[in-house]
């Protein structure tokens, strides 16, 4: 074999090599339920028999699917305990650029009302297994969520931050439970609104405030979309949203940014104390977390893409292996 020959041969080689990745994506890509399955998991994660009843399908056909989108790089998957969640790969390296412009034109066409239907129950389903959670557990709660992360633990760092934040003025807590932290806010604001999806557990926030302090906080009953729109005036426009351990019980952590980013005043602020993510499964039994913690890019992702800015950031690992993540976030 000459040079020539064998030069145009590994040019070939490589040609090929370089092509196939492309070709197995445009033909894992070139299907209407596919590309709409890519703009469900945008910025959400669900399970298979979750897709299954948003899309309305059998089990067998859907695994497929999500397993040829997974196999080229489109789809990455979130082990929560026993369970695997779906969600957009945007951490794949190869033809990065290509994957973009996928996903933009994808975004750019709306779900169809059936499937935003199906979000919705899927959604609504997420939410009333956690209330039904704390609805059974609100007398153990407290005490099995300090198995996890007693508010003694991290509670020097938070207050470091709420100095940095006293110039705000309306701020929410989102699910106070028996948490001090509420005392601490209606000490350092004017007012504070506290909202719960649980009766039982507002209940326990409003008989833990020092008796002193009850006039400086409104009590509403709700999920953060149900409580903003009974209290427009005391939510929209609001300085601080605070989330005390309370994302990873969220049916949809992506939409709170959302919902969030919308009803906070420009330049507005979310501060959020969560888990980073774990493998102990047992949370989920003992003290109904829907999620194992979240990685800090997630939040970042979901924060920029909710049209907020990644503020300060403090990070605490525990004794017992887990570690507690404190993020500001700011609307633009």
């Amino acid at each position: 074999m000459n040079i020539a020959s064998s030069i145009s041969e590994k040019t070939s080689q490589n040609s090929l090599s370089l092509s196939e990745p492309l070709l197995l994506l445009c033909k894992a890509s070139a299907d209407a339920l596919r590309l709409e399955i890519l703009r469900v998991l945008r910025t959400e994660s669900f399970g298979v028999l979750e897709l299954c009843r948003i899309f309305n399908m059998p089990q067998p056909g859907m695994s497929h699917h999500l397993k040829i989108l997974a196999k080229v790089g489109l789809l990455a998957t979130r082990r929560e305990g026993n369970s695997i969640f779906y969600h957009r790969n945007t951490q794949q390296q190869t033809l990065n650029e290509f994957r973009k412009t996928l996903f933009n034109a994808i975004d750019k066409s709306p779900l169809e009302q059936s499937v935003l239907e199906g979000i919705k129950r899927v959604q609504s389903e997420r939410s009333q297994q956690s209330a039904a959670f704390f609805h059974k557990n609100a007398d153990k709660f407290k005490e099995d969520q300090d198995l996890i992360a007693k508010f003694s633990h991290y509670m020097d760092s938070l207050e470091e931050m709420l100095e940095e934040l006293s110039e705000q003025t309306r701020v929410i807590e989102i699910g106070p439970g028996e948490s001090p932290l509420l005392n601490s806010l209606a000490k350092r604001f004017d007012h504070v609104t506290a909202i719960d999806n649980s009766p039982i557990m507002l209940e326990k926030a409003r008989m833990g405030l020092s008796k002193d302090l009850v006039k400086k906080v409104t009590f509403l009953f709700g999920d953060i979309e149900s409580a903003a729109q009974k209290a427009t005036n005391s939510f929209t426009g609001v300085e601080l949203i605070i989330l005390n351990m309370v994302l990873h019980h969220m049916a949809s952590p992506s939409q709170f940014f959302k919902i969030a980013s919308e009803a906070l005043s420009k330049r507005g602020k979310i501060l959020i104390v969560d888990l980073c993510q774990h493998h102990q499964d047992w949370a989920r039994e003992v003290c109904g977390d829907l999620w194992l913690g979240f990685v800090p890019s997630d939040l970042d992702h979901w924060a920029l893409d909710a049209g907020m800015e990644i503020g300060k950031s403090a990070y605490l690992g525990l004794k017992n292996g887990f570690q507690v993540q404190l993020r500001v976030f700011e609307k633009k």
